[in-house]
C-alpha cells in the first residue's frame, strides 16, 4: 500500500527548484548585462548630448544679447567671487562667503578615473555644470526681522582658511540689533560642525527656526539606476529609513516626515553628503522638487531640507545651534565611528549592505583587514575565497564524496539502463537499489552550487557599494577590482589593433575562469535528467560571458572558488579509487549519455523517498503498524 501523504519535497521537485536558482541567476545577468548597462551607456550618451546643446544655446544666446543660464567652467565661476578656503588632508575646496554657501568641495584622495587627473567633485556652485550646493540659515515665521540670505555678505573673523585644526568664524549684522555668527569647525575628514550663534540687542525678543539643505541641480552624471543601490534623496527619520529615487520625487513633487532623532542627505554609489540637525528635538525633513515632471533636459532641482524647533532669543541674550555636515566618501567603518561619536542614528544605512547583510558585513571587514595587513585588494580576495571555502568544507565534502560515489557507479547505471531499455518500473527499483546499495545520494551533488548562490550575491553586493575595492589595484593589467577585465578575447588581449564592442568584451579572468569550470563540470556526474545534462553542457558558457561585464573581483573570487573545488574533488576521487578526466567524459558516462538519449525519464529519488514515507507510515512489511497520532503540542502562555 502506498500513501500519497508524503511532507517530503520530492526530489524532482528539488531537481526543479535547483533549475529555478540557476535559471533565476542567468535572468538577472541578462537583465543586468542587456538592459540596465545599455540604459546606461545610453544616459551617459544623452548627458554628453545636453552638454554639448547647453553649451550651443549659452553662445547663441551671448551672440545675439540675450540673457541665460549659462554653463561656465568651474575655475571661472569659482574665480568670480570672494572665498574662504579649505585645506585639509582628504578635503579642499572654499566657501562662498556671498550667502555663506558650501560649494565647493572636492576629495584628495579619490579621483574621476584611474588615471588620476581629476579630483572627485562632492559640491560644485550654481552655473556650473551639475551644481549642488549646502546652505544653512534662519527662518522667522512671525515678525519682519531681517535675516541671512543667498545675497548675504559674510565677514570673516580671524582665520581666512579652514583647516582640521582651525575653525572659522562668519559673521552677519543685519543693522537692526541682531548679530549672526556661523563657526565652522572641520575635522580630519568629511564631518563639518556649525555652530549658528544668534546674539539679540534689538530691545525685543525674537523667536527663529534653523534650517539646512542641499539643493541639486539636475542628476549626477555618473548615477546608475539599479536596484542594488539606492541613489538620490535618503534619510533616517525617528526609527525609519527613507528612500526615494529622482523619478519617484518627480511625480511626488514633495515628501515630508518629523521626528526627535535622524538625518537626511543625497546619496551616490560611493559618496554622500547629509545633513545632521541637533539631536534629541522635533525636526521636520523633507524631499522637494521643483522643475518639468518628465524633466527631458534633466534641469530640474532636487531639495533635502530639515527645519529645526524654535530658538527664542530675549533682547540683550545669545542663542546656539549646533549641526553637523557630511561630505566625502561612503567609508563603512567612518560612518559607523560617527554614529557612535556624533549619536547619528543608523548613519550607516547609507550604505546598502542588502537583505544578505548578515553575509555582506562580514565579507567586507574580512576583505578591509585583509587587505590592509597583504596591501592588495586582490590578493585579499583570494585569501577570502580560501576561507570561504574552508568555512563550507564540512558541507561540500559529504556533497564531493555523494559525487565522487555517482561517478564510481556510472558503469553500473549505464548498464542497468541498457539491460532493462524502455522497462521503466525495473529501471527505477534497480536503479534505487544501486544507490541505497552504494550510499548514493544523487541530489546532494547540486548542494554546492545552492550553497554558493547566497554567499555569491552577498560577495558581489561588497565589491559593488563598497569604496575600499573602487579603484582598487591587483596584478599585471587588473587596475581597477570594481570594473571588468578590461582585455578581450576577440582581439587576443590586445595583439590585434582593435577595440571590439562592449558585448564582446571577455577578458583574460572570465576565461581563465571558464577552464576551471568546464574542470569542474567534467569531475561531477552527467545528470539523470536530459534537460538538466542539456542544460549543464552550456552554464560555464553562459556564466563565464555574463560574468565578464561584473567587477573583476567577483571573477577572481569565482575562478578560484572551482579552482579550490576542483582540487577538493580530485582528492576525494583519488581517495575513492575513482577515474578523473579533468576534460571531457570517460567511456562508461559516454555510454550512460547514450543510453539515457535513449531510454525514458528515470527518476530513482522520487521512488526512493516514496519508500521511506511509506515505510515511516506503515513499517517495513507494507502492514500498519497502528494509528498515526498526531504530535504533542505546547501551547504558549499569553502574555498578560
Amino acid at each position: 500500500m502506498r500513501s500519497d501523504n508524503n511532507n517530503q519535497m520530492d526530489p524532482q521537485e528539488l531537481k526543479n527548484l535547483f533549475v529555478f536558482f540557476v535559471l533565476a541567476i542567468l535572468i538577472y545577468f541578462s537583465y543586468d548585462h542587456f538592459v540596465l548597462k545599455p540604459q546606461k551607456d545610453a544616459l551617459r550618451e544623452a548627458q554628453k548630448v545636453e552638454a554639448q546643446i547647453a553649451q550651443e544655446k549659452a553662445l547663441k544666446q551671448a551672440q545675439s544679447g540675450e540673457a541665460a543660464d549659462v554653463v561656465l567652467p568651474r575655475a571661472e565661476v569659482l574665480s568670480g567671487a570672494q572665498r574662504l578656503s579649505i585645506d585639509t588632508g582628504e578635503i579642499k575646496g572654499t566657501i562662498n562667503l556671498t550667502g555663506g554657501r558650501f560649494d565647493d568641495i572636492a576629495l584628495r584622495e579619490y579621483y574621476e578615473t584611474i588615471e588620476k587627473e581629476d579630483n572627485v567633485t562632492i559640491l560644485s556652485p550654481n552655473k556650473t555644470e551639475k551644481p549642488r550646493y549646502i546652505d544653512y540659515g534662519w527662518v522667522v515665521k512671525e515678525g519682519s526681522a531681517r535675516v541671512p540670505d543667498a545675497d548675504t555678505r559674510w565677514q570673516v573673523l580671524g582665520a581666512n582658511t579652514l583647516t582640521k585644526d582651525t575653525p572659522v568664524t562668519l559673521m552677519w549684522d543685519n543693522g537692526a540689533g541682531l548679530r549672526f555668527e556661523r563657526i565652522i569647525a572641520l575635522d580630519q575628514h568629511y564631518m563639518f560642525t556649525i555652530t549658528q550663534k544668534v546674539t539679540n540687542n534689538s530691545g525685543q525678543a525674537v523667536t527663529l527656526y534653523p534650517y539646512g539643505l542641499i539643493s541639486q541641480q539636475g542628476i549626477p552624471k555618473n548615477y546608475m539606476k539599479t536596484w542594488i543601490q539606492h541613489e538620490g534623496p535618503m534619510a533616517y527619520v525617528g526609527d525609519s529609513l527613507h528612500e526615494i529615487r529622482y523619478k519617484e520625487l518627480r511625480e511626488d513633487r514633495k515628501e515630508a516626515f518629523d521626528g526627535d532623532q535622524g538625518w537626511i542627505g543625497m546619496t551616490e554609489k560611493y559618496w554622500l553628503t547629509a545633513l545632521v540637525p541637533a539631536q534629541g528635538e522635533n525636526v521636520k525633513y523633507s524631499f522637494s522638487y521643483k522643475g518639468a515632471q518628465n524633466d527631458k533636459d534633466n534641469t530640474g532641482r532636487y531639495q533635502v531640507d530639515y527645519v529645526g524647533g524654535a530658538v527664542s532669543v530675549a533682547p540683550g541674550q545669545s542663542q546656539s545651534v549646533e549641526s553637523h555636515v557630511y561630505a566625502g566618501a561612503k567609508k563603512y567603518l567612518l560612518l559607523n565611528d560617527y554614529e557612535k561619536d556624533l549619536g547619528i542614528p543608523h548613519f550607516d544605512l547609507a550604505i546598502n549592505f542588502g537583505w544578505l547583510w548578515f553575509l555582506s558585513k562580514p565579507f567586507f571587514y574580512a576583505l578591509h583587514y585583509l587587505g590592509k595587513l597583504i596591501g592588495n585588494m586582490g590578493f585579499a580576495i583570494i585569501v577570502l575565497t580560501i576561507l570561504i571555502r574552508g568555512a563550507v568544507f564540512p558541507l561540500t565534502n559529504t556533497s564531493y564524496r555523494s559525487f565522487a560515489k555517482m561517478k564510481k557507479v556510472t558503469p553500473q547505471v549505464a548498464a542497468l539502463r541498457e539491460k532493462h531499455g524502455d522497462d521503466k518500473q525495473k529501471l527505477q527499483q534497480e536503479l534505487m537499489q544501486l544507490y541505497q546499495r552504494e550510499g548514493v545520494n544523487p541530489m546532494a551533488g547540486c548542494f554546492p552550487i545552492m550553497l554558493q548562490i547566497p554567499i555569491f550575491f552577498a560577495l558581489y553586493k561588497v565589491l559593488f557599494v563598497t569604496i575600499e575595492i573602487r579603484h582598487a589595484p591587483f596584478i599585471g593589467w587588473i587596475h581597477d577590482l570594481s570594473a571588468p577585465d578590461p582585455t578581450s578575447v576577440f582581439n587576443l588581449f590586445g595583439l590585434i589593433d582593435w577595440t571590439p564592442p562592449a558585448a564582446l568584451h571577455i577578458g583574460v579572468w572570465p576565461c581563465v575562469m571558464l577552464i576551471a569550470m568546464i574542470m569542474q563540470k567534467s569531475l561531477n556526474p552527467p545528470p539523470q535528467d536530459k534537460l538538466q545534462r542539456d542544460m549543464m553542457r552550456f552554464f560555464p558558457f553562459i556564466i563565464t560571458y555574463a560574468l565578464s561585464r561584473f567587477a573583476s573581483g567577483l571573477v577572481i573570487y569565482w575562478t578560484f572558488s572551482a579552482i579550490i573545488g576542483v582540487i577538493q574533488q580530485v582528492i576525494i576521487m583519488r581517495s575513492l579509487n575513482v577515474p578523473i578526466h579533468l576534460f571531457g567524459q570517460s567511456e562508461e558516462e559516454e555510454r550512460l549519455n547514450k543510453a539515457i538519449d535513449k531510454g525514458p525519464d528515470v527518476h530513482p529519488l522520487a521512488e526512493m523517498a516514496e519508500h521511506e514515507a511509506e515505510d515511516a507510515l506503515f513499517g517495513d512489511d507494507d502492514k500498519p503498524s497502528g494509528p498515526i497520532k498526531p504530535p504533542k503540542r505546547k501551547k504558549s502562555k499569553k502574555k498578560k
